[in-house]
């Protein structure tokens, strides 16, 4: 018997129906990948690739390998149908997502991933999970990785959720003595999207606790905190400046890279030497309008002592975190590079990964034309900037000419030749202030809150700066940059 047309169409429909309930219920293709790393191979990148079908719509991967925590350490990564090439311009990086040796799983698809990896369409064409060997018993690393591609129907995308990056609104008509500021901050600090413990919401949070006026999220070799930062900001702190950076985390080295555009990522994998390298990333940061710092140059860490070379930074963090041994080695070589007559600026940064650990310790405070991205950078560049311990704490330092000439404050210029430093701190009472020029230590004085101290400069000195040091320990409490003589 024949179908009436109405029933035909009905047929018709549940075809179709049935057809596409099955096309969008495909199992998932799994794949069962394992190889060796020999030994040799460590701090290198290993390539693991693997074909994307069109239509998938999900990639998950577990590793595994043996001797994990045991001797064998091995990083992991990302990279999608746009390759594993190290860029030298703006051009295409591949990068999915990084999570180091924090994680052995992640997933991806087009609304969200695991923290640490781009969400966004997935492309048919050659993938590549990238294996990161860190250390490794002579007996090298056995490694597996099942990978699962799913097609399930996509029903949302996701959309990134930037801070913004100016929060005053121009100021016209300003005198300069209006228009800049000293802004308290914090160049480093981890969330959940590397291998930090902090959500980026309670990172915000504790800046706005701990009187900030900016923070900048800088999670290892992965944007995707800076791309949700804006629900962060809005939602817990929003007046505080939310800046986007990362830190760059070589096996040569940790630097940061500070001021970056939206989807602006850094490649770290490269060598002392290489083209292209450490100098071609450090240009993408400045071309888009950031500095480039070195941090923790002699951090006690596997991979961390700084060796990619000084001439493509713009800063060094010299005060990581709580003050240490590493840090004083930091300010020496900082001091030295001055002597040489190289202008690199001190920041700070509290590296903050997880409780008890805050952000703001130490506090970097910069003097920037207005409180944005750009002028917080711009403060760095021209050297406008001090360092104290952290909430409570405050300083001021200017060399003051014995003529009609404006006194010089941190970061400047000066011409002058007779001139006088002249110096005041708030919350470090008791404590020891240390004038310091290219001749060395040159003065010390104990600290009367609010009272000046004022001495006069060397002459024939190149610069001079301020350290505030706690007069049992000798640790630093504070710090300015070189005010510089021509």
């Amino acid at each position: 018997m024949g179908l009436s047309t109405k029933n035909a169409l009905r047929f018709s429909l549940l075809c179709l129906f049935t057809s596409a309930t099955a096309t969008n219920t495909r199992k998932p293709v799994q794949l069962s990948l394992s190889g060796h790393i020999d030994q040799s191979e460590v701090y290198s990148f290993v390539y693991v690739s693997f074909e994307v079908e069109e239509g998938v719509t999900s990639i998950s991967v577990v590793q595994d390998y043996a001797l994990k925590g045991n001797g064998s350490s091995l990083d992991l990564g990302l990279f999608d149908q746009r390759g594993v090439e190290v860029p030298n311009s703006f051009g295409q990086f591949g990068t999915r997502g990084w999570s180091g040796g924090k994680r052995n799983n992640f997933t991806i698809t087009p609304a969200w991933a695991t923290p640490g990896y781009n969400p966004g369409p997935i492309s048919p064409g050659t993938w590549n999970v990238v294996l990161g060997p860190y250390e490794s018993t002579a007996k090298g690393i056995d490694w597996t990785l099942e990978i699962a591609m799913g097609f399930d129907p996509v029903n949302a995308t996701f959309t990134p959720t930037y801070a913004p990056t100016n929060m005053d609104p121009i100021c016209n008509g300003c005198t300069e003595a209006e228009e800049f500021t000293w802004q308290r901050g914090d160049f480093h600090m981890h969330t959940i999207y590397s291998d930090g413990k902090y959500t980026p919401e309670e990172q915000v949070a504790i800046g706005q606790s701990r009187d900030l006026s900016f923070v900048f999220l800088s999670d290892h070799n992965t944007d995707t905190s800076n791309q949700i930062a804006g629900s962060a900001q809005a939602a817990y702190a929003p007046d505080l400046l939310v800046g986007r950076a990362i830190e760059v985390t070589t096996r040569y080295g940790h630097w940061q890279a500070v001021g970056l555009d939206r989807e602006q990522v850094i490649d770290w994998r490269y060598k002392p030497g290489d083209k292209p390298g450490f100098a071609e990333a450090a240009e993408q940061v400045r071309r888009a309008g950031g500095f480039v710092s070195v941090n923790h140059p002699f951090a006690e860490c596997p991979a961390c002592n700084w060796s990619l070379g000084w001439e493509s930074n713009d800063a060094v963090e010299v005060w990581n975190g709580p003050w240490d041994s590493t840090d004083e080695q930091a300010v020496q070589l900082w001091q030295k590079m001055l002597v040489e007559g190289k202008r690199i600026t001190a920041i700070g940064g509290s590296d903050s990964h997880a409780p008890p650990s805050v952000n703001g310790l130490p506090t970097s405070v910069v003097k920037g034309r207005g409180r944005s991205q750009a002028a917080i950078v711009e403060g760095v560049k021209a050297g406008r900037v001090y360092l104290v311990q952290g909430p409570g704490m405050d300083i001021a330092f200017e060399v003051v000419p014995k003529s009609l000439v404006a006194p010089a404050q941190i970061g400047d210029r000066l011409s002058a030749k007779m001139k006088d430093a002249r110096f005041s701190a708030e919350g470090l009472a008791g404590q020891r202030m240390c004038l310091i020029s290219d001749q060395g230590y040159i003065y010390n004085a104990s600290i009367v809150d609010h009272k000046e101290i004022q001495h006069a400069v060397p002459s024939g000195a190149k610069f001079i700066r301020a350290e505030v040091r706690n007069s049992t320990s000798d640790e630093v409490l504070a710090l300015t940059n070189p005010v510089w003589f021509l």
